[in-house]
């Protein structure tokens, strides 16, 4: 409510004051502020965002490097960025001339209308061309002063969609084509290619439409990155008395802003991102490539914001809030190539290698995709994208302005619910699917088989030396200890485990600690890593947790919503004998993993997601 002192004044200069409207320098304003962005290669971040939203499959970008006044180094002179998607229409070139005018539509990420300025960043004056085939329209920008124009006319023919590939008049491009044409105002060093692709691999991380970005230089193709989708199935939401014995999954923010869907609405989905790349800039270099498999998790979500929340974010975003939305969460990312290759010296090297490893992230580095990744970490081994509202260079989620700061909060909170069911979802398949007892079997007759050959290659060498029969009474000695030690571990193994521990410390007084005692008394289950086993630790430790950064509230919502979903069920674990929930395994000590005890997890299994099993799932240890 405002003073009577400020009514009085206002009311005083409304009576004789005079009006001036408010002048914007526009070239200060693009220059301080609309294209001086946090991030590296934010120009082409704004640029991919406008092509997934206009439906593109398919971006090129087209870079021309020339010699450089300075030691003659290569540097970029211009850059054609385009993308197949729809054409502009007349309402996209309208809001390409006003600065702050966001997509209305409550589908789509933009929502303050600046990110087309960052290609002021790199160049003076850009150039769009856009249209169906042949009757394609342009628009120039350029400066008056201080103050930016723009003028718009039909595209010449046969000049503009000039692809790598027209270069051969044998081809034939018939794409309509959106382009941006960026001469560079100060020639720049090409950047490095493998860095490069890493940043565009992993813009494609949760494009809807976007599955394919080229790069040239100088009209060669360089770099070409396929994202493919392998299979996708449906998650479960697990129900009262459901083989977890839980009571069902809460699946609604704590105010109920936000609900996930049912049935179809929740999906699991694999995913390819392939990558080949010259080994070096000459057109005669070869391509090498490399793929990996990403696994996702998407959900349908329904919103019911308050009205005083939507009046106050409407006059933030210029928008309504969307009645539905998407929410991604990227699982983990893993190399299916053949061990043999994954492990030579040759494909540790590969440029292509390099890129498809940096795919997936580490434990505690998932970062926060609006539309395309931004500087917020999850605190996860995960990524999230949602339609959070971001500061307006998008690098952060707004929690400064209260209502924002509700909404945001309870959209992580319901993503955190998505990412707990995800996990419930890939461990029962995991758990399904593995026939542990068959692999534990079929091991056990192959290390019997090894004792035997090693056993006669023994007897082998005994006959050999010349002491055999002194050879033959210490053999029989220390046989018969290990016999006895032996019959032991085997008696322990029945069940009588209240007095191991006592015997553990007993024994070793009276041996002494070598190596096969230690191997008696401390068995290491040392069978081989399964397939499911290795895919259960890929997905713990995805959700092995750190601080997010720099916001630790994103952490805190995600974490709460995870907590939520199925608060009376710990997560599950992947034990000896196939899945169980954290608080039902067991975390053995001094190997008692292999005495067969039920629900026992492995040690290689703790070693590699330790924090997931001690934090998130809470398996007690054995005493």
């Amino acid at each position: 409510m405002a003073s009577s002192a400020y009514l009085d004044v206002r009311n005083a200069i409304a009576d004789e004051g005079s009006d001036a409207r408010v002048e914007v320098n526009q070239r200060a304003l693009i220059d301080k502020i609309l294209a001086r962005y946090a991030s590296a290669g934010a120009v082409y971040r704004e640029l991919l965002q406008n092509s997934n939203d206009a439906d593109a499959t398919t971006s090129e970008i087209l870079i021309t490097t020339s010699a450089s006044s300075e030691g003659g180094k290569e540097v970029v002179s211009q850059v054609i960025y385009r993308n197949n998607g729809l054409p502009f229409r007349t309402q996209d070139w309208a809001r390409l001339r006003k600065i702050a005018e966001g997509n209305p539509d409550a589908s789509k990420v933009g929502a303050f209308g600046v990110g087309a300025y960052t290609m002021f960043s790199i160049c003076e004056e850009p150039l769009v061309v856009s249209g169906k085939k042949g009757e394609e329209e342009a628009m120039a920008f350029f400066w008056k002063g201080d103050s930016l124009w723009t003028k718009t006319g039909k595209a010449p023919d046969g000049i503009i969609n000039m692809s790598a590939t027209l270069n051969n008049s044998n081809v034939q491009d018939n794409t309509a084509w959106t382009s941006f044409m960026l001469p560079s105002r100060d020639p720049y060093p090409l950047p490095d290619l493998v860095e490069f692709a890493k940043f565009l691999t992993a813009s494609l991380t949760f494009t809807q439409c976007l599955k394919n970005i080229r790069v040239y230089v100088n009209s060669t193709l360089q770099l070409n990155i396929q994202k493919t989708i392998i299979e996708s199935h449906t998650i479960e939401t697990p129900k009262a008395s459901s083989f977890w014995r839980n009571d069902g999954a809460v699946t609604s923010s704590s105010s109920g802003m936000f609900t996930l869907g049912k049935g179809a609405d929740l999906t699991q989905t694999s995913v390819q991102m392939s990558v080949s790349i010259r080994k070096d800039l000459s057109p005669k270099s070869d391509m090498e490539a490399s793929k990996v498999r990403a696994r996702y998790a998407s959900a349908m979500v329904n919103t019911k914001i308050p009205s005083g929340i939507e009046k106050r974010m409407m006059r933030v975003t210029k928008k309504k809030p969307p009645k539905e939305l998407t929410v991604q969460i990227f699982l983990d990312a893993a190399d299916h190539s053949d061990d043999n290759q994954k492990s030579s010296k040759l494909k540790r090297k590969s440029k292509a290698a390099l890129i498809t490893q940096s795919f997936a992230p580490t434990s505690g580095s998932g970062r926060i995709f609006i539309g395309f990744r931004t500087s917020q970490t999850t605190g996860l081994g995960i990524h999230l994208a949602a339609p959070l509202v971001p500061t307006v260079e998008r690098e952060a989620i707004d929690f400064v302005d209260p209502a924002l700061r509700d909404f945001n909060s309870e959209l992580l909170e319901v993503s955190g619910i998505l990412m707990r069911l995800a996990l419930e979802n890939e461990m029962y398949r995991l758990g399904t699917n593995w026939n542990w007892k068959e692999e534990r079997e079929a091991w056990e007759a192959q290390r019997e088989d090894r004792k035997k050959q090693q056993k006669e290659e023994e007897e082998e060498k005994k006959l050999e030396t010349d002491d055999a029969e002194s050879t033959k009474d210490s053999s029989d000695d220390k046989s018969s200890i290990s016999s006895s030690l032996y019959s032991f571990a085997t008696f322990m193994a029945r069940g009588v485990t209240s007095t191991v521990k006592e015997a553990v410390k007993a024994v070793p007084e009276l041996l002494g600690e070598d190596s096969e005692t230690t191997e008696l008394l401390n068995p290491i289950d040392d069978r081989p890593l399964s397939i499911a086993e290795r895919d259960a630790i890929i997905l713990m430790k995805a959700y092995c947790p750190r601080q997010s950064t720099p916001d630790a509230l994103v952490g805190q919502c995600l974490a709460k919503g995870f907590g939520r979903c199925m608060a009376s069920s710990s997560p599950p674990v992947l034990t000896v004998d196939g899945v169980a929930r954290g608080i039902d395994s067991r975390l053995t000590n001094n190997g008692m993993e292999a005495f067969g005890i039920p629900h026992a997890v492995r040690r290689i299994m703790l070693e590699n997601a330790r924090e997931y099993h001690t934090v998130i799932a809470n398996c007690p240890t054995m005493r």
